[in-house]
């Protein structure tokens, strides 16, 4: 009987890798792949002793998938593990434009050795906040930027808000969404978001606004245009205590007498933008393994052709 479950278990985890096209990587993918490779595990407890195949609890959480595959020497198992990671989002992210907006803003600092000596701290400032819009803008790629712009184009004319609000929504969730969760990480792009909270305040939905801004510094709190707007927004609200608490929050002035709070701004940004860096760095770390794994785990034959797995 333990025999002839194991089978089914193959029979049926080969069929839904199949009928999944497993090999594409979507995050729906892993979850369905951390299913297969549990209900394998278990059967193969019954068949494999002593060398039994086991794994740990697996777990779900609204902020992405990961999953990996890591060997226990002491026993030879196999563990399967799914964590929470505000970085995730579906697959291997390019990292480069996190990395710049990480030396933009230590750039942000008046005194940085890579400030242009010749223009003023108010050139210097203006460059870089030029160039973080652009990696706003830009950092999925120029098609979704010229999506995302299409639809600003539209906001002269009042009529066109309703739809514009959908689109918005329609490029959030394509890019921010996972298949299977209802939870967005605007980690991977914030933009539609943040062009999203200016349209509600416009409409006058101030606190639907609101709501989006918060969610934007969530993601980014050194998202400066955010940090305006939540600012806007609160002062409509008559939220005097909200607007105190971001005010605090944003860039302090280039005046002499806030030098010293804008260099602790900027530490602060730059700690926590390095963080969601080695989180980044460690996510695409263990896509990379998953499919390695995968592909000679389960991909690969063995010599029996009979085999059910196979």
């Amino acid at each position: 009987p333990s025999l002839r479950c194991w089978k089914q278990y193959c029979v049926r985890s080969s069929r839904f890798i199949k009928n999944t096209r497993l090999m594409h990587s979507s995050s729906s993918s892993l979850v369905i792949v951390a299913a297969v490779l549990a209900c394998i595990a278990r059967s193969c407890a019954f068949v494999l002793a002593p060398k039994q195949l086991m794994t740990k609890k697996v777990s779900i959480h609204d902020h992405g998938t990961i999953l990996w595959l890591s060997n226990n020497d002491d026993d030879d198992a196999i563990d399967i593990s799914i964590t929470d990671n505000k970085m995730m989002g579906g697959g291997i992210r390019d990292k480069s434009f996190l990395e710049r907006e990480i030396e933009l803003i230590s750039r942000l600092d008046p005194d940085h050795a890579d400030n242009n000596a010749e223009y003023s701290d108010l050139q210097n400032q203006e460059l870089v906040v030029s160039e973080l819009w652009t990696i706003w803008y830009g950092e999925r790629g120029p098609l979704n930027e010229q999506r995302l712009r299409s639809i600003e184009e539209t906001l002269g004319d009042p009529s066109q808000w309703e739809n514009a609000e959908q689109k918005y929504m329609e490029l959030i969730n394509e890019q921010c969404k996972s298949d299977g969760e209802s939870k967005l990480n605007l980690c991977n792009w914030v933009e539609p978001a943040n062009r999203l909270a200016t349209l509600l305040y416009l409409m006058g939905r101030l606190k639907e606004s609101k709501t989006w801004c918060e969610a934007i510094l969530e993601a980014k709190p050194w998202h400066i245009g955010a940090l305006s707007g939540i600012v806007m927004v609160c002062v409509q609200l008559r939220d005097e205590e909200g607007a105190t608490k971001y005010i605090q929050m944003g860039l302090p002035n280039l005046s002499t007498e806030m030098r010293s709070a804008r260099k602790a701004w900027v530490e602060k940004n730059v700690e926590i933008a390095t963080e969601q860096l080695l989180q980044l760095q460690s996510s695409n770390e263990i896509y990379e393994k998953i499919s390695k794994a995968f592909s000679k785990e389960i991909v690969s034959t063995d010599d029996d052709s009979s085999s059910s797995w196979q």
